[in-house]
C-alpha cells in the first residue's frame, strides 16, 4: 500500500509519496498505473496525482501510456551506465567544490543525516535510508551554490534508484554504502578537496559493481 497523505499542499505531498513508492519498488517498472487508482489509494482527488505523475515524467521516472495511464520507466544496464557516467562528471567535482566552501550550519545538518543514514541502514529501514541518503547528497551539492547542478543531480539520483534497488537492499550492500558517508563528510569538513573527490568517486563505483548485478 502507498502511504497516506495530508490534505495540505497535495501536489507536493503526492509527488513525495509517489517518488518514495518508485524508489522502494512499490510502484514497479513496466507496470501502468492510472491516476484514478493511485488517487483512490492515496485518498485524494485525481488532479494532484496527475500533476505529480507529469512531474515524474519530466524527471524521466515515468512515461505516459496513451489512454491507459502512466508507466514506470524500466531502466536497462545501458541506461544505468549512461546515468552513472553523468553522475561521476557532476558529483565528484561537486564534492571537491563543497570541500572548499564554508558549510556553516549546513555541516551540522549533514552530520545529522549521516547518523540517520547509518541507523536506518542498520535497522533495514529502506524508505528511511533512501530519504536520508537523498537529502544528504543534495544538501552537499547545494553547498556549491548552483541550483541547476542540484536539480540535475537530484534527477539522476532518482533515476538510478529505479534499477535493481530491492536486490541491492536484500544483499546487505546498503549497510556498506551507509558507512561511506561519514569519512566523505569528514574530508569535506576538513576542506580536503582531493580526498573528498576520491571518496565520492569510490562511493559512486558501487553503482556499477553492486547495482548492475
Amino acid at each position: 500500500m502507498l502511504p497516506s497523505v495530508q490534505r495540505t499542499s497535495l501536489r507536493d505531498q503526492v509527488l513525495t509519496a509517489l517518488r518514495q513508492a518508485l524508489v522502494t519498488g512499490r510502484l514497479e517498472p513496466g507496470v501502468v498505473y492510472s491516476a484514478g487508482s493511485l488517487a483512490a489509494e492515496l485518498g485524494v482527488s485525481n488532479s494532484p496525482v496527475r500533476e505529480a505523475m507529469l512531474a515524474l515524467v519530466d524527471d524521466g521516472l515515468m512515461e505516459v501510456a496513451p489512454n491507459r495511464g502512466y508507466r514506470v520507466v524500466a531502466l536497462t544496464e545501458a541506461d544505468l551506465a549512461e546515468i552513472t557516467q553523468l553522475r561521476y562528471l557532476l558529483e565528484v567535482p561537486a564534492a571537491g567544490l563543497a570541500a572548499e566552501r564554508d558549510l556553516g550550519e549546513r555541516l551540522e545538518a549533514l552530520y545529522e543525516l549521516v547518523d540517520r543514514i547509518e541507523t536506518t541502514a542498520a535497522a533495514g529501514d529502506l524508505a528511511g535510508n533512501l530519504d536520508a541518503d537523498r537529502r544528504f547528497h543534495l544538501l552537499l551539492v547545494e553547498a556549491c551554490g548552483n541550483r541547476r547542478l542540484t536539480e540535475q543531480v537530484a534527477r539522476l539520483r532518482d533515476q538510478t534508484r529505479l534499477f535493481n534497488l530491492r536486490a541491492l537492499a536484500e544483499s546487505g550492500a546498503l549497510v556498506a554504502s551507509a558507512a561511506e558517508h561519514r569519512p566523505l563528510l569528514d574530508a569535506v569538513a576538513a576542506r580536503d578537496r582531493a580526498t573528498a573527490e576520491t571518496l565520492m568517486r569510490a562511493h559512486l563505483d558501487h553503482i556499477d559493481t553492486d547495482w548492475s548485478h
